[in-house]
């Protein structure tokens, strides 16, 4: 490619990052753009070499270079006096030095920064070397040169004058950088006065003057912090101090690694970083806990103290004299807490740190990267030494050397190891202490006669391995939260000296959990004999909690040496949660079985009168139910999930049985055959309504694991026993002798009785269907079941909660949408809350439609109505903020498609600024020009160019525009693959829409016309480019970036008015140079827009209307993991779960109606309730209502009548039974009323009843 030496920022890597995981197209995309960079780049690195060469080659006196690599060995240090000078006659460098010496000596303002400009330009534009430089410390030429210094015969004169030239913008330059340390100016102006120094003076010597400010900025910020903090004692001014600080040291540091990496080379950057910076922190750190520690002794050494004081240090008392090692004192709780704090500040300053250094890719000599600093020196002093001994020897010339590392340096653990000991005794006093105390305050509240044991709620954590509980007792949380207070000071002593400390806390650990074991086990002792039930989900829940907290510890402790874990009594918890689950499950079927379940009334079989008139269940039925019901909210209120729904389907199970052995041995009369079969349809309704609670997957509830999960499948088990026994005992004569008229042996078993959901599609035919696999009856049904799954789970579960807003085209996020108040009417009057709700539930949606890669059209399935309804598509044409109101979904749009927008402005801004410092044309400092008195004796032979004469020049300018367009021409197809694919999808399908602007659109489809619209305004408004990039613009720069924009429109065909020369000259020679390369570039991004871009990601997820995605529990998980690493997106999920719960009821009713089709007189709909105002943690949930839920079923009310007389599809029912166990049939068909002897019947019931029993009792008629 010939034209890689004209267009150079083609081959830069803009940082446009893929969103997700990329299409298969974006993935081809990536490398062919990847591999061809990357040969272009060699390329120009080769040629930018042989240049650098050429150039050179008559400068330098040493050996010729070999290959063009080589010559970048000569700008080493060493190779620096190999360098011939460029100037000849020694006095026409004395005539400018004095007259540069004259023009600094005048009371101009601005002289000095006049004069250091000119001298960089003509060292940089001719290749002059001046006299060589000397330490800041001294007026006079040092007796060897130093490491820059050029070796040339310079005559005496020439030395003083230079001298005096450097002595006075030495001055200059110091007062500079002293302000701009000390803040009174920009940081920014750090790298160009340390640049200018060091042209002046030696590395090493400025180095070390910056070092010395800098180390008096850091000390006094910590001083500052200090004296200004608002704690009262020691330990709390000292971690409030620190904390307070820590966001300027970490800027501090970030400042001068960007300002160092451009002068010196990384291991000098990151020996000025351990010295000046971290070095001076960890030395004020010791010092103010050595005063600490001392004032903490005089304390315990004083005799007579008030009794604050005695109250507070409560160890042994030690002799004043004491070694430094031996010396013991008390920390008290809170100061244990303040070290925690302490700790905990500096462990995340050191991590930003290591950040920091690892963004700005400073890496050692070897490849790996220094960033582990845990106050281990990476390098010792001996090596230190040995290499300052090689370096001394490798060259005479070198005269001070820069110190060097090869890690960063940060011991500030040093300044714990003063207070290893008072921390090991008073961490295992703290925590008993602490234990007791609560102990005892349980023990008083239990004897002032509280039954219910005192909750505390669970304090939030991240990286938890396994759902914490949501509730335990106050006693255990108090204990417990001193642990984890200080665990992490614990955590932190893995040093040598300070393993005292861990293995303290381990012993004490273990003795205050043992002692927290013991009392609950003691509290569930007294279980529901003497103190109410809610306390023992309380206690299990408390015990599961230790346990997960002591597996936390020792997952973390493990590694270390020296460390009991087996103290931590993790085996002697699990004994412990086992048991008390066993005792509560069974306390709870003990009370069903002998309390609730027994209703002699209810149960009166025999009995020939009906029961309440047939009208209604029995009512230790309704009780059941409301029993479980209620334990369900005890249990949803403080149990991890999986545990909870454990625990609940243990119970409904176990009385399960006792319900089945009870009714399959029934043998009603005549009218209480009714009351049987409404008990059994209470039974399946209520369980059925249960069974979304206990599963917490449409698997588990389909087809479950008898291994897993065995309650689920005794539960489906019980109810097909149950079903049976309502069709056998209860259906018609007429019904059953048709079915079974035929006999035992003329029948197979079927596959419908061995179906574990077959009870389900029988009493919920509408969500179920015969097949065991599928919950579908037609299609979309199953949408209504997936979310009562969801709003059934005692929190929100991420792969449930998808997988149901996915299902059937995305129809409950379709209804959801539609159903919100901003899809009403434009001329409708909401409150300002309202739309505020509404546009954060907007960015709830469309932030996690648009990260599904896997399912790249679900957003526009969900959008498409609403964009309808609301006229929105024309908005795609035409992102521009207006500032006026609009729809949040045009904002969120708008910010998608403008944020890779961002990455290729600041190339574009970079390429300006550079080409400006280059050319001479943006030097904001200068305020005036170089007299003409300096200038005229410049000495000829130089070739030295002014800067007002390169600027009216010119000639540069077009190269840059035309390099600024071919740039954004070269990374479009990156741009485009930066978008999330479901909005690329949006855009295809909005073009499709916008068939008035198709002949703009034809050439390069709507979102390339909208990324290039965006880009152009852009560039086109100053203040938007600042605020994108950071940098300040001056007005030259703004003026270059609009024409760019100007360019892009024209290659666009969005040309305003008669096009500019420049922007005709710009495109044509673009064209000539690269023929039909930017409708090439054109057409590749266009390609990552069409169709074929979205099918590989949808091989295995097909739309089509009426079937069900194929999306699998991996690729579900996939999604969840990739919304969930896009900042706040669990946050958004919880959001929609939430509002699912708060509209259960009216979105089951919409999703019926909407699966029903339109309605002609449908009612005004009320609108989704969006708030969340006021919403816990763990979701909406309210409190258990025993008046609401004693009369209803769900959300649905227990409707005795409507019990009563379901209407039961016998013709469907009874076939299934044909291949059921002849002995089970046999028994079932003898309880049957119209079966048993004396059974008053009709002469055709009496026949049928015959037939029967010759057939299956083999009884002849009449006996």
């Amino acid at each position: 490619m010939e034209w890689q030496g004209v267009f150079p920022q083609d081959h830069a890597f803009v940082d446009c990052g893929i969103s997700g995981l990329p299409g298969d197209l974006d993935v081809q995309q990536l490398l062919r753009d990847t591999e061809e960079k990357l040969k272009l780049n060699a390329c120009c690195i080769e040629q930018s070499l042989k240049e650098l060469q050429m150039k050179l080659g008559d400068s330098f006196t040493g050996d010729k270079a070999s290959t063009p690599a080589d010559c970048l060995q000569w700008f080493s240090p060493r190779n620096l006096s190999l360098l011939k000078p460029n100037c000849s006659g020694q006095q026409q460098l004395l005539d400018f030095l004095r007259a540069l010496q004259q023009f600094l000596r005048m009371e101009e303002e601005g002289r000095e920064e006049v004069a250091l400009q000119l001298l960089l330009d003509v060292s940089s534009q001719c290749g002059v070397a001046f006299p060589s430089p000397a330490p800041l410390t001294s007026l006079h030429p040092p007796p060897s040169s130093p490491v820059h210094a050029v070796r040339e015969e310079a005559s005496l004169d020439v030395q003083e004058v230079w001298e005096d030239i450097r002595l006075l913008l030495r001055r200059h330059l110091l007062d500079k950088l002293q302000t701009a340390v000390e803040g009174r100016e920009g940081a920014s102006s750090v790298p160009q006065c340390l640049q200018q120094l060091l042209f002046l003076y030696p590395e090493a010597e400025v180095l070390s003057r910056y070092r010395s400010l800098r180390a008096k900025a850091v000390q006094n910020l910590l001083q500052s912090a200090q004296s200004s903090s608002p704690a009262e004692t020691g330990f709390d001014r000292l971690a409030s101090g620190f904390q307070a600080a820590a966001p300027a040291l970490c800027h501090m540091i970030g400042d001068d690694l960007r300002a160092l990496s451009t002068v010196a080379e990384p291991p000098v950057v990151l020996a000025f970083v351990n010295k000046a910076l971290l070095g001076t922190v960890s030395r004020e750190l010791c010092i103010l806990v050595e005063k600490l520690c001392e004032n903490a002794l005089k304390d315990n050494t004083t005799i007579g103290k008030s009794g604050r004081s005695s109250a507070k240090c409560k160890a042994a008392v030690v002799p004043q004299d004491a070694p430094r090692r031996g010396r013991s004192f008390c920390l008290t709780s809170h100061q244990l807490r303040c070290l925690t704090l302490l700790a905990a500040t500096l462990l995340d300053l050191e991590e930003r740190v290591e950040e920091l250094v690892a963004d700005l890719g400073f890496l050692c000599c070897a490849g790996e990267n220094p960033c582990s600093m845990r106050g281990i020196l990476k390098k010792t002093k001996e090596d230190a030494e040995t290499t300052l001994q090689e370096c001394s020897r490798s060259s005479t010339d070198i005269s001070l050397q820069a110190p060097e590392a090869m890690a960063l340096e940060f011991d500030w653990r040093a300044a714990l190891r003063e207070l290893a000991l008072p921390m090991a005794h008073c961490v295992k006093v703290v925590l008993e202490n602490v234990c007791a105390k609560s102990l005892q305050e349980e023990d008083s509240a239990r004897a002032s006669g509280s039954d219910l044991v005192a909750l505390g709620n669970v304090p939030p954590m991240t990286c938890l391995e396994r759902e914490p509980p949501k509730m335990i007792t106050k006693f255990c949380g108090d204990i417990m939260e001193e642990l984890d207070a200080l665990f992490p000071l614990v955590l932190l002593c893995r040093e040598d000296s300070l393993l005292d400390v861990r293995a303290s806390f381990v012993e004490a650990a273990g003795k205050v959990t043992s002692a927290v074991l013991g009392r609950l086990q003691e509290r569930g002792r007294e279980g529901p004999a003497s103190a109410p039930l809610k306390n023992v989900p309380v206690l299990l829940a408390s015990g599961v909690y230790v346990q997960q907290r002591l597996c936390h510890y020792e997952a973390q402790l493990k590694g270390s040496p020296r460390m009991p874990l087996s103290l931590l009594p993790i085996q002697k918890c699990q004994e412990l949660t086992g048991a008390l689950q066993e005792h509560l499950t069974g306390y709870c079927v003990q009370a069903c079985t002998t309390c609730i379940l027994q209703d002699p009334e209810s149960h009166h079989w025999g009995d020939p009168k009906p029961f309440y008139e047939g009208e209604r269940c029995s009512f230790s039925i309704q009780m059941w139910h409301y029993f479980l019901t209620g334990l369900r909210s005890d249990l949803w209120a403080v149990l991890p999930s999986g545990q909870a729904q454990e625990v609940l389907g243990q119970v409904l199970s176990h009385t399960l049985e006792v319900l089945v052995q009870r009714y399959s041995q029934a043998c009603p009369s005549y009218n209480r055959s009714q009351q049987i079969r409404t008990d059994i349809t209470a039974i399946l309704l209520c369980v059925e309504q249960l069974m979304w609670s206990v599963c917490d997957s449409p698997q588990a509830l389909v087809r479950p694991d008898s291994y897993t999960r065995p309650w689920v499948s005794s539960i489906h088990s019980l109810c097909n026993q149950l079903l049976s026994v309502l069709a056998i005992v209860t259906s018609p004569l007429t019904a059953l002798y048709k079915t079974f008229q035929r006999g035992p042996w003329s029948v197979t078993e079927t596959q419908s009785y061995h179906a574990s959901t077959q009870w389900l599609c029988h009493i919920s035919p509408a969500l179920f269907s015969g097949e065991p696999v599928r919950m579908l009856v037609a299609g979309e049904l199953a949408v209504l079941g997936q979310m009562r799954l969801v709003s059934g789970q005692p929190c929100c579960r991420y792969n449930l909660l998808l997988q149901a807003l996915l299902h059937s085209d995305c129809l409950l996020f379709q209804v959801l949408l539609n159903e919100s108040h901003f899809s009403a009417d434009d001329g409708a009057e909401d409150p300002l809350e309202n739309h505020q709700d509404g546009d954060a539930f907007v960015e709830a949606v469309f932030s996690v439609l648009s990260t599904l890669n896997y399912f790249p059209k679900a957003l526009a399935l969900v959008l498409e109505g609403y964009f309808d309804k609301r006229h929105l598509w024309d908005h795609l044409y035409n992102l521009a903020d207006s500032g006026q109101a609009e729809p949040a979904v045009l904002r969120c749009v708008r910010a998608t498609v403008i944020e890779p927008i961002s990455s290729i402005v600041g190339q574009l801004v970079a390429m300006v600024m550079s080409w400006q410092a280059s050319e001479g044309h943006s030097t904001p400092l200068l305020r005036q020009d170089v007299p003409e008195s300096v200038l005229s004796k410049v000495p000829k032979e130089w070739n030295y160019m002014p800067r007002d004469k390169r600027r009216e020049s010119g000639k540069s300018c077009t190269g840059l525009v035309m390099q600024a367009v071919s740039c954004v021409f070269a990374n479009l197809p990156s741009l485009v693959a930066s978008v999330p694919l479901p909005v690329r999808f949006l855009f295809h399908v909005a073009e499709k829409r916008l068939s008035q602007n198709s002949r703009q659109l034809k050439p390069m489809g709507l979102l390339l016309w909208g990324l290039l619209s965006c880009l152009c305004r852009s560039l086109e408004d100053g203040n938007a480019l600042e605020s994108l990039t950071g940098h300040p613009l001056d007005r030259g720069g703004k003026e270059k970036l609009a024409l760019v924009a100007e360019c892009l429109q024209g290659a666009m065909g969005q040309q305003k008015g008669v096009p500019k020369p420049t922007v005709h000259k710009v495109l044509q020679t673009l064209e000539e140079q690269r023929p039909k390369w930017s409708s090439t570039q054109l057409q590749k991004a266009r390609k990552l827009c069409s169709e074929s871009a979205f099918q590989p990601a949808e091989t295995s997820v097909p739309l089509e209307r009426g079937t069900a995605p194929e999306l699998t529990e991996q690729k579900i998980s996939l999604m969840v993991l990739e919304i969930c690493h896009k900042p706040g997106g669990s946050e958004y999920l919880r959001r929609i779960y939430h509002i699912i719960q708060l509209n259960e009821e009216l979105l089951a009713c919409r999703l019926s109606a909407a699966l029903a089709g339109p309605s002609p007189a449908a009612p005004q709909a009320p609108a989704l309730t969006l708030s969340l105002e006021g919403i816990g943690p763990h979701g909406p949930r309210p409190r258990f209502n025993p008046l609401v839920q004693f009369n209803h079923i769900g959300v649905k009310e227990f409707d005795q009548s409507a019990i009563s007389e379901r209407n039961w599809d016998w013709a469907q029912l009874l076939p299934s039974y044909q291949g059921m166990s002849q002995v089970t049939l046999r028994t079932l068909l003898a309880n049957r009323w119209d079966l048993q002897d004396g059974a008053v019947l009709e002469d055709e019931e009496r026949a049928l009843v015959d037939l029967l029993r010759k057939v299956y009792f083999n009884d002849s008629p009449g006996s």
